[in-house]
């Protein structure tokens, strides 16, 4: 399995944040990779406001940036300061930086699609536009997955399906 650096908000709305960034990583999970997501676990035991160790915080995110194969930037847009240098790090090294939530907005890598899906150029899409601070989040969907999600809906009355969550 590959190592997806998990790049996400800290500070701020620091709980909604950690919260945004737990939900990042179950996604990035039920995508077959294994998230590292620095700032869940570190600020269990250091404290961000507290300046010496928040650049520590951000030393050892550095470094776990460089282990990964990819980084997936959620509010790639409008990254935060922190956020920002780990894009630049990434992309210094060669390490691919994606946009989080297209990225979790995939099929898994083992997953086909079904016959014809990927060879109907008018299948179209949807973005949806949500607002955040700063600006927007926008989250794009491929018409094969809304097919897909269409499709559980269908076989399951019902049912409630969460995306990234």
């Amino acid at each position: 399995m590959k190592k997806v650096y998990i790049c996400s908000p800290c500070r701020g709305d620091y709980e909604n944040n950690i919260q945004r960034a737990k939900e990042y990583s179950r996604a990035a999970v039920e995508k077959g990779v294994i998230p590292v997501t620095p700032h869940i676990y570190l600020t269990q035991f250091m404290d961000d406001n507290v300046p010496e160790e928040r650049e520590l915080a951000l030393k050892i995110g550095s470094e776990l940036v460089l282990g990964c194969s990819e980084l997936w930037a959620f509010g790639i847009d409008h990254p935060s300061a922190g956020m920002a240098a780990e894009i630049e790090l990434a992309k210094a090294h060669g390490i691919p930086v994606r946009n989080g939530f297209e990225a979790i907005s995939e099929l898994k890598p083992d997953e086909e699609p079904e016959s014809g899906e990927e060879d109907d150029p008018n299948i179209g899409s949807v973005t949806i536009h949500l607002p955040a601070r700063g600006g927007s989040i926008h989250v794009h969907l491929d018409g094969a997955t809304i097919l897909t999600l269409a499709d559980r809906l269908i076989s399951d009355p019902g049912v409630h399906i969460e995306i990234g969550g």
